[in-house]
């Protein structure tokens, strides 16, 4: 093995900055902490998800333990305050030569750009396919950048030629030329010496196809790397293709999603001194611009992610600024069934909005369609979570419930109806968005009805009434509720409490020019499985 291929191994390998000190701010509140806040900022800096994922299985490996495959479920198996710890002690990249190299650090920073976009696109598409552990091929699509970063911080010499020679051909003879095998071979190799699980280099094993996993990672980190240079190339439509064939998908709503999963991915780490793929959405057709071969002097910083040049004749818009331009188009599809996935990793708790009852926006409030705000939405989920212990009321939990579902997914008129005493009705107890004179805060129904809301309360599920199933699901609405509802497009889904019926949540944004969408609607299921652990727990 060659002197530089021993340098990739096992070793001290530092975090960002920005990790460091996102788990160093998380240090006081260890003891308050779920292990998925942790995993949250773990996952995003690969080569602290590496770091972790390898403590814990060359440890499980010594004591014949299973493999561990997600971040979170190593952050339980070490222990919060025993990680956040150890994670004081772990050294910053940008100390270190890598980080001192102006170019080596532009390329690290692109490299976790790529592997955040795929981990996106792979974690949305695993739970439309109503895969339980998403999060297992979000660390798979995450630790297939790690070798090639590694080859950045320990061998920046090789890294440049590798470089260099992909621009003079292809991929596979580059590698060939500079790791003396091929890219998917040396990958798996590295991954191997860092005690990577078997489990998750099978996932990444192009020798390992057919199985959906593996054609969702293949097609997700394809997408990531092609899109960077424009959302133009033919070579993407195979892979939203793949997508599609997988769910039986329409083509346009794959293009939707992995066009709003590339904006949400863009958003997500501002600290990063590189373009994110989800920019060059709203870039007309035409050949992209070649790239420069020459490199920034030594003493040049790398641009902040608000300088970074734009390639030349290409029209675009700003992610940041412009967050209309890569949304979804609304695509009317018959409602999937419910992904019993986990929910979304959550940021920072956000203090919870004392109780929305009876509240009535302006009139002209939802006149303009409004834009869904993730962090909002994320710090719902976390605020459910973090009260799981019975701290709060009823209305304290249907307040945050209530954002969540209004400011954080952009639904303008929202309704929880709960099951009355009696246990013979379901009738609106809490609504946000509705005015006064909105006969929809009349809405109730009997429990033992024929109609469509009665039927949603025999278990846990949701419906999503669109211009595709409304010929067929319309008429089984009660007459009297129609005229409640409205004729439009709406969302509802029941809650329980193990066998216990709470009630239904009902969404929509009005009934004029906004639409509702697919991925609107998958974290409207995702808000409404943790609403109903919420209102599970409440106090009195």
């Amino acid at each position: 093995m060659t002197d530089w291929l021993t340098r990739l191994l096992p070793g001290d390998t530092p975090v960002f900055r920005h990790t460091h000190r996102a788990l160093a701010e998380l240090a006081p509140r260890r003891d308050r902490l779920a292990a998925r806040e942790v995993a949250h900022e773990i996952l995003s800096d690969p080569f602290a998800t590496l770091l972790v994922i390898h403590a814990i299985n060359k440890r499980m490996a010594q004591r014949s333990g299973n493999e561990v495959t997600t971040v979170e479920h190593a952050v339980m198996m070490q222990g919060i305050g025993a990680y956040l710890e150890a994670a004081r002690a772990l050294p910053v990249l940008e100390n270190t030569p890598a980080g001192q190299d102006a170019f080596a650090l532009r390329a690290l920073h692109g490299l976790v750009r790529r592997a955040q976009h795929a981990a996106w696109q792979a974690r949305d598409f695993a739970v439309l396919h109503s895969d339980i552990q998403a999060e297992e091929v979000q660390v798979a699509a995450i630790l297939h950048h790690v070798p090639e970063m590694l080859l950045w911080l320990r061998a920046p010499a090789e890294a440049r030629r590798l470089r260099a020679l992909c621009r003079q051909m292809p991929a596979e003879e580059a590698a060939a030329t500079v790791l003396g095998q091929t890219l998917p071979a040396w990958r798996l190799a590295i991954l191997e010496a860092w005690n990577v699980p078997e489990f998750t280099r099978d996932l990444l094993d192009p020798a390992r196809t057919g199985q959906p996993r593996q054609t969702i990672l293949a097609a997700c980190i394809d997408i990531a790397r092609r899109a960077e240079k424009g959302w133009w190339d033919e070579a993407l439509l195979q892979d939203y293709q793949a997508l599609a064939d997988l769910d039986h998908l329409p083509l346009e709503q794959v293009i939707a999603i992995a066009h709003a999963n590339a904006a949400r991915a863009a958003r997500g780490s501002t600290w990063l001194a590189a373009t994110p793929a989800g920019a060059w959405i709203p870039m007309i057709p035409g050949p992209w611009p070649a790239e420069e071969d020459e490199e920034p002097q030594p003493s040049a910083a790398p641009r902040s992610a608000s300088e970074t040049v734009a390639p030349r004749d290409a029209t675009i818009a700003s992610v940041q600024a412009s967050p209309a331009a890569v949304e979804p188009a609304t695509v009317s599809v018959p409602a999937p069934d419910i992904p019993q996935a986990p929910a979304p990793l959550a940021d920072a708790p956000q203090a919870a909005p004392r109780a929305a009852a009876g509240e009535a926006p302006a009139p002209d409030e939802h006149l303009a369609c409004p834009m869904p705000d993730k962090q909002v939405f994320r710090d719902a989920l976390k605020g459910i979570e973090s009260h799981l212990d019975g701290s709060y009321n009823l209305n304290q939990m249907s307040a945050v419930i209530l954002k969540g579902l209004h400011t954080g997914l952009g639904l303008t008129r929202i309704l929880f109806a709960m099951v009355t005493p009696d246990g013979e009705r379901v009738k609106s107890r809490f609504t946000l968005g509705i005015a006064a004179d909105d006969p929809l805060r009349h809405f109730e129904f009997r429990l033992d009805g024929k109609d469509l809301f009665a039927q949603l309360m025999g278990k846990m599920q949701g419906v999503w009434i669109n211009e595709g199933n409304r010929e067929r699901l319309w008429p089984m609405v009660d007459p009297r509720l129609q005229k409640l509802v409205g004729a439009g497009d709406f969302y509802a889904m029941s809650l329980f409490n193990g066998s216990r019926p709470l009630g239904l949540i009902y969404a929509d944004r009005g009934h004029g020019e906004c639409g509702l969408d697919p991925l609107t609607y998958t974290d409207f299921k995702m808000l409404c499985l943790q609403a109903a652990r919420g209102l599970g727990k409440v106090r009195g």
